[in-house]
């Protein structure tokens, strides 16, 4: 009896991948919201629920443009890694990495509108 090789799908989940690919993937996402809630709560703190100057705020959004690219610099890396060894979890690390990466310009979008939408 002659089996049919059955090709190997691509699935992208987020569910049941390893410890590593979980940190790797949201750590960025997580520390980045933890700074914009600061950033926002101190801003709140000194002016209250004015927005309007706080696109003039200085460095800090660069540092997060900054920040994000590094993101994206580890998670290459990280991708490149599991790739190269041929690690059974890589299709998991593919969509969690996504969706960190995805975090990251959510935040950043937040960002922007309050520094442009007000």
């Amino acid at each position: 009896m002659q089996t049919a090789h059955q090709p190997h799908h691509f699935h992208l989940e987020l569910r049941h991948a390893t410890v590593p690919t979980y940190v790797t993937s949201y750590l960025f996402p997580i520390l980045l919201l933890a700074y914009e809630a600061w950033r926002v709560g101190h801003w709140i703190f000194d002016y209250g629920m004015n927005f309007a100057n706080f696109r003039y705020m200085g460095y800090e959004f660069l540092l997060m443009l900054t920040f994000v690219a590094l993101q994206i610099l580890v998670e290459i890396v990280f991708l490149a890694g599991a790739g190269i060894t041929k690690h059974p979890d890589f299709e998991h690390r593919v969509s969690n990495v996504l969706v960190g990466i995805g975090c990251s310009f959510v935040v950043l979008g937040f960002d922007l509108a309050l520094q442009y939408a007000l």
